[in-house]
């Protein structure tokens, strides 16, 4: 059988067995994807050191024609995004992420524009996580994923939201919101997600604590 190969990023590992893990990943290529990892959790493993969370790999799997559940094959680490590590505000950022992707996509359907957001945006916890960042981050995944909010009204929020929503990167980079600025922006983005989409991510309970 010919093997496929894609870039992608580490959304969650799960045990299976005592020596391998279900890793899901979010690719370029083939969007969310499911892979079998045999011999991951080994010490001296074929994948020791190259899947972990938020790491960006070039992965090399044999299609499964039965199930959603693909073979890995082999792996090359690009990128593990170490420094996601370093704080407990930083890990809680690139979790949330990488938890909206998951909920926000179907099993194997492309979308090169959500593959390139979750590139930019773990690149950029790295150095940044206050909330901010993850304010833009959810609005332009939800419009990458079908969901575009409109922000109608003329409030002080709505105003903050659709500026963030027109924002590049670059752009948002630029702009500072007060504590209660972040909490309200936060609050109507999360009311539009639970109305659209329904799944409340299980790390946001954490963020009032961890990011302002």
């Amino acid at each position: 059988m010919d093997t496929e190969r894609a870039e992608g990023i580490v959304l969650r590992r799960q045990p299976v067995t005592e020596s391998s893990l279900i890793v899901t990943w979010y690719t370029r290529e083939f969007g969310k994807l499911k892979t079998l990892a045999k011999g991951a959790r080994r010490a001296k493993g074929p994948f020791q050191g190259k899947i972990d969370l938020f790491y960006r790999d070039e992965i090399v799997f044999l299609p499964s024609k039965r199930s959603d559940l693909h073979l890995l094959h082999d792996c090359f680490l690009e990128n593990p995004h170490a420094r996601l590590r370093k704080s407990v505000a930083s890990l809680t950022a690139a979790s949330y992420a990488c938890e909206l992707v998951e909920l926000a996509t179907e099993q194997e359907d492309p979308n090169a524009q959500i593959y390139e957001l979750l590139v930019k945006i773990l690149e950029l916890l790295e150095r940044r996580h206050d909330g901010v960042p993850l304010i833009w981050f959810e609005i332009q995944l939800l419009a990458a994923a079908g969901w575009k909010p409109k922000w109608e009204g003329q409030t002080g929020v709505n105003r903050v939201l659709r500026s963030l929503s027109a924002a590049s990167m670059e752009g948002m980079k630029r702009v500072r919101l007060s504590a209660d600025q972040v909490d309200e922006g936060r609050r109507a983005v999360w009311l539009f997600w639970e109305t659209h989409i329904g799944r409340v991510p299980r790390t946001r309970r954490f963020l009032d604590e961890k990011i302002r």
